[in-house]
């Protein structure tokens, strides 16, 4: 789970620096499929409780143990929302903290016309691991000189918000012209969605699907065998695999909305327009009343899709691989230090 992903990268950083911690483990579906390994964990109260989790779930946990909320003296929520406003019913889940501290501005924005709480725009490491010894490619049975583009995607994260179909469409229209094409689907948490169904996904053999989880290693093993990265999603608090795309030299042809505007730039993506569309009651979890999002410019994507092309013929993406260094423990290292001292 991303914010899962998002415990880890901050658990890390205070290994990184030498900072000890304890983690109370809230049960999922995918509970245990991330082995993790943290010399500074312990098994101490501490003063201070951060919570990585959406603030609608935040407020359910309030509920079921408000002892983990009286006994702290202190609460940082490290929030997520996606939309570009948050629901005024749900506004008392942001005063169950002190402190907001979440990934990007747009996030930022969101919470803090909300609750007038402090809000910090703090972004989390991203560690790029090595590889896996494995051959994509010659795993999935694509041709090793072929243009390959990926989307890795949580079905649990919203199939709307997402928008894989849009990756679909544009990536279909674009290999009209292009037959050494294929396209990389990865996806999680499809099984327990209402419609587990795949039938959307034609039964192509430039299109291949990858169902099972992958460890850090093969996950980088799987960008690496790839060249673009193609996002048309409608809205996004970070965009951790846009970041994760970045490092490992993919072109990026994605939404230039929400979030990711924090990192991407024309430099270094391929950003395609939208036009403002509604986000309807139940497009989104835990959403009553219509808010709105991006619907991203489709033909204008298989333009880009037709230069991010171009480019990888010549080299991976640099300036890519140079951005996405600012995510690394040694780069935020000196921006959370002073903050954790500040304010925790």
């Amino acid at each position: 789970m991303g914010l899962g992903e998002d415990l880890r990268s901050f658990a890390a950083m205070l290994e990184y620096l030498k900072i000890n911690f304890s983690v109370i483990d809230i049960p999922t579906d995918v509970q245990g499929l991330v082995k993790v390994g943290w010399s500074h964990l312990t098994q101490v109260d501490y003063k201070t409780s951060i919570f990585f989790m959406s603030p609608i779930e935040c407020q359910k946990l309030a509920d079921l143990h408000p002892q983990l909320f009286s006994k702290p003296e202190k609460k940082i929520g490290y929030f997520l929302w996606e939309l570009p406003d948050f629901p005024a019913e749900q506004a008392n889940a942001l005063q169950l903290v002190d402190q907001i501290w979440c990934p990007t501005r747009f996030v930022q924005e969101v919470f803090f016309k909300t609750s007038r709480r402090l809000t910090l725009s703090l972004p989390l490491p991203v560690v790029q691991h090595p590889p896996a010894n494995i051959d994509f490619r010659a795993l999935l049975q694509i041709p090793p000189k072929a243009f390959v583009v990926l989307f890795v995607f949580d079905a649990r994260s919203t199939m709307q918000r997402k928008n894989p179909q849009a990756t679909l469409r544009v990536f279909m229209e674009f290999a009209k012209a292009h037959p050494d094409a294929y396209l990389i689907l990865k996806i999680s948490r499809w099984e327990n969605i209402k419609d587990s169904s795949l039938s959307w996904i034609p039964a192509l053999p430039n299109i291949k699907v990858i169902q099972q989880t992958l460890s850090p290693q093969e996950l980088s093993s799987l960008y690496s065998a790839s060249d673009c990265y193609l996002s048309l999603h409608r809205s996004e608090g970070f965009g951790r695999t846009l970041v994760e795309a970045l490092q490992h030299g993919l072109y990026l042809v994605t939404t230039d909305f929400s979030g990711p505007k924090d990192f991407l730039t024309p430099d270094n993506a391929c950003l395609v327009s939208w036009n403002k569309a509604t986000a309807k009651a139940g497009d989104y979890p835990k959403l009553t009343q219509d808010s709105w999002w991006a619907e991203p410019d489709e033909g204008q994507a298989v333009e880009k899709l037709s230069h991010a092309r171009e480019k990888a013929k010549i080299s991976r993406n640099q300036v890519g691989i140079e951005d996405g260094k600012r995510f690394s423990f040694e780069a935020l290292a000196s921006k959370y230090l002073p903050i954790i001292k500040t304010y925790l």
